[in-house]
């Protein structure tokens, strides 16, 4: 198995992927090592999307005020800037290498061009992986949100801190 193949094993969605469709997969991607570089930038056309493999990337989004926050810092192994499959045209967030990476890659009109293949069982995959990471994304949003709601008091936790620690205390 060569290391794109297993940077593929790693990622959700997946795990239930027979070996040829695994292989013929792998074979689309890239394998890149980048150090401390803008992978993509906010604002630019969403050319490409990675697997992450190893390493970290800072995503960073300029705010109104142009001053630049840490919006999350992803780690191995997820799918990437995947937001021009979405229909999304240009960079939502920056994504910075934290150090040295590796990532699989592959350009968003190929990855498009796969994904709009019928009956084919490396589309199907590649489906399935962008479905888990989409889920991931939006679970991490619903998550946020609903911390933001409480935080501003749009919103009441489902339970209390103090009930959740009188909950873990014994008498």
């Amino acid at each position: 198995m060569d290391e794109r193949q297993h940077i593929l094993h790693g990622l959700r969605g997946l795990d239930e992927v027979e070996p040829s469709v695994m292989t013929a997969l792998a074979r689309l991607f890239d394998l890149r090592t980048y150090d401390n570089i803008s992978l993509c930038t906010q604002g630019e056309e969403a050319s490409r999307l990675w697997i992450l493999g190893h390493g970290n990337i800072s995503v960073t989004r300029r705010m109104a005020s142009r001053r630049s926050c840490e919006v999350a810092r992803l780690s191995p192994i997820s799918m990437v800037g995947f937001s021009g499959l979405m229909g999304i045209a240009h960079r939502t967030a920056t994504l910075k290498a934290e150090g040295t990476i590796e990532v699989l890659e592959i350009t968003t009109s190929a990855a498009m061009e796969l994904l709009e293949t019928d009956g084919s069982r490396v589309a199907s995959a590649l489906r399935r992986a962008l479905i888990a990471a989409v889920g991931r994304q939006v679970s991490t949003a619903n998550t946020n949100i609903a911390k933001l709601a409480v935080e501003v008091g749009v919103a009441e936790p489902v339970i209390s801190e103090e009930r959740l620690l009188a909950a873990h205390t014994l008498h």
